[in-house]
Order: structure tokens, then C-alpha cells, then sequence
């Protein structure tokens, strides 16, 4: 049986001002499917994750998730609360965080906002994801201190926390080392089965992608072809 499609993109056309980066694009995602996206630096990964996070409007063409078609500032705002969002490693700031605050942040404007503190429900989430991602040890440790590999943990399970059935991760092991990057694959594979997650990938290099993809697939010239 055929399983939904969760995220369909229908000749799309999307970019900035008069430049198109996308054209005429058609992907579909299932239900529990893991696909990898490469493509080479400026090739238009993170334009296209920008327009399924509902944060730049085609200029042609629609994109849905979960079956509700974009095509509102409010629908668009609303659905990315589907989706969990884990970006780039980057250096932390310079303020100090626990390793708890930092994943807690991904329950904002899902338990908690501006007016209103998070409740025991979300920081008890907060410890569930912590043992699931293996940073519980290091629960009250600046964030600044960790290594590169538990710092893209941390970004993971701030995903995690907000309970979102789609994942997008961007170049999610590329820059870190050997036995980092072997710790993240075997943690998005297990965290994909057990919470029956979808996930799209994005990376410059196809090889970060072949462990923890159903299929990869090439963006080039601003559209999608079979690898």
C-alpha cells in the first residue's frame, strides 16, 4: 500500500527578487520516507528548505505539508510547527547555556512564549530527549564546552523536543569527524524508526547522505533529478 504523501512540491518556482533559484521542481515525500538532497554549494538546498519551512513564498507553483497547501502567511506559520529544523554545526554563542535550556528552546511556541514560562510537562520531554540523544550525564554543562559531535546532538533533539513528525536536517554529519559522524547516522537512524519520523536531507557531498537515506536525489540548475 501506498503510503501518504506528507510533503508535495508541484512546479515550483522560488528565489529572491527577480532571481529564480528553483524551477519548475516536483518532489514528493512519504509518510516515514528518509530522503537525501545534494547538490553543490549555491545549487539551491537551502532555498528549497526555506520554502517548506514556510519562511520564502514560491514565486510559481505550490508546496504542501501534511496535505495543507502553503499558500498563506498563516497556514505557512502554522505548519512549521510540524516540522523540526536542525541546522548547520555552528559555534555556540558567547552567552552561557545548559545543555537542558538549549533543547528546551525547541518547545518554544510549542509550550511556551513569550508571556508564558515552561511548564513541567515541557521540561520533562526536555529529560526523555536528553536520554535519547545520550547527553543526560551532561544535562547542566555549558553548551559552549561540548564537542562538535554532542553539539549537533543538542541541535537534534531541540528538533526532537517539539514533537514534529518531519525532520529537515542540513548537512547534518558533514563537518565533524569519523567517529562523530558514524554517531550521528546511527542516532538518526534510531530516532527515525522510533518516533516514525520523515526526514529530508541536504548535504554538498551524496556520501554523508547514503547512511541515512531511502533514496538521494541531485539538485542541479534548480531542479531535482534521480542521482
Amino acid at each position: 500500500m501506498t503510503r501518504e504523501a506528507v510533503v508535495e512540491i508541484h512546479d515550483l518556482v522560488a528565489g529572491y527578487g527577480r532571481h529564480q533559484v528553483l524551477q519548475q521542481l516536483d518532489v514528493t515525500v512519504r509518510r516515514g520516507e528518509a530522503l537525501g538532497i545534494a547538490g553543490k554549494n549555491g545549487a539551491g538546498k537551502t532555498t528549497l528548505f526555506k520554502v517548506i519551512l514556510g519562511l520564502l513564498a514560491p514565486m510559481e507553483g505550490n508546496v504542501s505539508v501534511q496535505g495543507q497547501i502553503l499558500n498563506t502567511p498563516r497556514v505557512r506559520r502554522l505548519m512549521r510547527c510540524q516540522i523540526g529544523y536542525v541546522p548547520q554545526l555552528h559555534t555556540p554563542g558567547k552567552m552561557p547555556v545548559s545543555v537542558h535550556d538549549a533543547v528546551l528552546m525547541g518547545r518554544w511556541s510549542k509550550g511556551f512564549g513569550f508571556l508564558k514560562r515552561p511548564r513541567p510537562q515541557d521540561r520533562q520531554k526536555v529529560i526523555e530527549i536528553l536520554q535519547e540523544i545520550g547527553l543526560s550525564h551532561k544535562e547542566r554543562q555549558d553548551v559552549r564546552l561540548l564537542s562538535g559531535g554532542e553539539q549537533q546532538k543538542v541541535s537534534i533533539g531541540r528538533a526532537l523536543v517539539r514533537e514534529a513528525p518531519i525532520l529537515l536536517l542540513d548537512e547534518p554529519s558533514t563537518y565533524l569527524d569519523h567517529s562523530s559522524q558514524l554517531e550521528i547516522i546511527e542516532l538518526i537512524r534510531s530516532v527515525r524508526l522510533k518516533y516514525r519520523l520523515t526526514l529530508i536531507m541536504i548535504s554538498h557531498d551524496p556520501e554523508h547522505l547514503e547512511g541515512m537515506s531511502d533514496r538521494i536525489l541531485l539538485l542541479k540548475n534548480g531542479r531535482l533529478e534521480e542521482r
